[in-house]
This record gives structure tokens, sequence and C-alpha cells, in this order.
């Protein structure tokens, strides 16, 4: 299962982005994001945030992808849920993956990128 995501090597800002249709996502749908820092002993390394609906976007170049949307608990508004580079993928309540794994893989990917 591939990730529904913005393009990749794209740095969008959300001013350069139109909304153009959204959809409900359904029940126990989450975006996991590996924690940019090694995790501490026992921590798992990676966060979930729920995904409460899907936008289709359009950037200012006319390019069009899906995007997850979620609540922003400090402005109660709906934000979109870019890929800053820690982007780890999907869940669903029947789709799970090694997390974990993923999230480790993606620290060291990011930090032999790094100049």
């Amino acid at each position: 299962m591939e990730p529904i995501r913005e393009p990749e090597g794209a740095e969008l800002e959300t001013e350069d982005l139109t909304i153009v249709q959204i959809m409900p996502a359904l029940p126990g749908w989450g975006a996991v994001w590996g924690t940019i820092e090694e995790p501490e002993q026992g921590e798992p390394g990676y966060f979930t945030e729920p995904v409460v609906c899907w936008a289709l976007v359009e950037a200012s170049d006319g390019h069009r992808f899906v995007a997850a949307m979620a609540p922003d608990l400090e402005t109660s508004k709906l934000k979109l849920m870019l890929d800053s580079g820690n982007f780890l993928g999907y869940s669903t309540p029947t789709y799970a993956l090694d997390w974990m794994k993923l999230a480790s893989t993606k620290r060291t990917e990011n930090q032999t990128s790094l100049p």
C-alpha cells in the first residue's frame, strides 16, 4: 500500500495550495510520523495523528494531489498534513506495519542526506 501524499521533493507552502474537495476519512485512519531525534530507551520513535478527512489539493502550478487533514490542537482548525521529511505512512485498523523500524530507517536516511 503506497502512502497518499504530496509529490516527492516538493517544498510546498500552504499559501500556495488550494483545497479543491474534501472527503471524510473512515474511522481509525491515522498518519504516522517518525520522531526527528533518536528516541529515548523504551520510547517508540514515532507518533500517530488521527486523519479526519482527505483533501484534493491543487498547487499553484496546477499539480493536484491528495493529502490527509487533522485537527490542529493549538488553533482548533483543520490542517493539511504535508510531509516534512519524517512521514512514515498511513495506518488503519486492519493495516499495520513495524512503525518503529520504519521510523529508525527514515531517521538514518534523513541523517545521511544532510550536508
